[in-house]
């Protein structure tokens, strides 16, 4: 459906009150959980026969839902009903519609049951995200939520299982949820069961040691799992960020290329009748050349290669798994490297940790060279600028 104007105002309300006066703690309970929700019940409702007026009323009711987190996670209900009692007689709704879009958001209360489609429909969507891919993350967030706001602090254990019980008593209420999210939601059970798993399987091999507050502390046997995915994530973190700086490079490539072709094809022609645009044309035109430059220094590929020999890689002074160092080397000669590295785990780890090392220094160097690109593509445009409001108001005036 198309957007009211009393949606609308819900929103504008629901947003400026969840960016500016929910605390940073509710970092689930968040203005972009509410707008997930929203949409969530504009698509789960495509299917069934509301009236606008209802629709409107759950969309409205969902926008004020979780506003009374505003003073505290207890009874927040009851005070995003309260303010949405308020709104709704500012905005002259009859006390029908008042009384419902309150039941709606009472509707979102755990363990209440919803008593019609509509509120069906408010409960499905408030907890659709235990059927989308990102659940896991959103369960982060949900656990730090928890406890910053009174709740005690959970073990990864716990934690685990709270969540595993809530998921096998959770049902989606309406036809349509229990189609798109119930198959999702089952592959997020299977995700957190295995998590489960392989904790209570690293406490059981665990080594207990006495610690010096007199708790017992497992030690771990061998924790290949962690390390690998420390791996995984630390050079996953370093490639997402020389993307980062590539698109960076890219925009001040754009940018500056746009600029000296302006500069170049509208103000040098007329520099003959106004000379005192000499100057500032020439440091517009420097401060784009020296950005281009240094843009495409921090973008330009550059292979770095070092001399195989067999005492090198196996004394871990040769990275084999860097292209710069192995794309020279013939094929068998590589093939028996990665053998090698499959066989020898401190082998393996001291080149992937060469890798890490030595993608950092080249993002590293990408950064440098952006840093020094935008301070003299900001510093020169207002040099620039200066010129050129010099120039013009010392012209002669004719």
């Amino acid at each position: 459906m198309a957007q009211t104007e009393l949606v609308k105002k819900a929103q504008s309300f629901a947003k400026d009150h969840l960016v500016n006066k929910i605390p940073d703690v509710f970092v689930f309970h968040s203005a972009q959980h509410t707008e997930e929700v929203v949409d969530a019940a504009k698509d789960l409702a495509k299917g069934y026969p509301l009236s606008k007026e209802e629709m409107e009323d759950v969309l409205v009711a969902l926008w004020f839902h979780d506003l009374g987190f505003s003073e505290g996670w207890e009874g927040h209900e009851e005070r995003s009903a309260s303010l949405a009692k308020d709104f709704c007689k500012k905005h002259n709704l009859s006390q029908d519609r008042i009384d419902r879009i309150m039941r709606y958001i009472m509707a979102t209360v755990p363990d209440k049951k919803p008593i019609d489609l509509a509120e069906e429909i408010i409960r499905d969507a408030d907890t659709a995200h235990i059927g989308s891919k990102n659940y896991l993350n959103k369960l982060g967030l949900l656990k730090s939520e928890w406890e910053h706001n009174g709740h005690k602090k959970f073990s990864e254990k716990e934690w685990l299982k709270l969540n595993l019980e809530f998921l096998s008593k959770h049902e989606f209420q309406s036809s349509t949820a229990q189609a798109k999210y119930n198959d999702r939601k089952r592959k997020n059970i299977l995700k957190l069961q295995k998590q489960l798993t392989g904790l209570l399987a690293f406490e059981k091999e665990a080594i207990p040691i006495d610690s010096d507050d007199d708790e017992l502390v497992l030690l771990p046997k061998k924790s290949e799992r962690g390390v690998e995915t420390m791996f995984r994530v630390t050079l996953r973190n370093h490639n997402h960020l020389s993307r980062i700086a590539d698109n960076k490079a890219n925009i001040m490539l754009s940018i500056n290329a746009i600029m000296l072709s302006i500069v170049i094809s509208s103000l040098t022609p007329k520099l003959d009748a106004n000379p005192r645009l000499i100057i500032p044309t020439i440091i517009i035109i420097l401060v784009c050349m020296i950005s281009i430059i240094l843009a495409t220094l921090s973008t330009r590929p550059k292979i770095t290669s070092a001399n195989y020999s067999d005492e090198k890689f196996l004394g871990k002074r040769f990275n084999i798994l860097f292209f710069g160092n192995f794309y020279q080397l013939p094929l068998d000669k590589f093939e028996w490297g990665i053998n090698k590295l499959m066989r020898n785990e401190d082998l393996l780890y001291s080149s992937l940790s060469k890798d890490l090392y030595y993608l950092g220094l080249v993002l590293a160097k990408k950064y440098k060279y952006l840093h020094l690109c935008y301070n003299i593509f900001m510093v020169g445009l207002f040099i620039a600028a200066i010129a050129f409001i010099y120039a013009f108001a010392t012209a002669p005036i004719q």
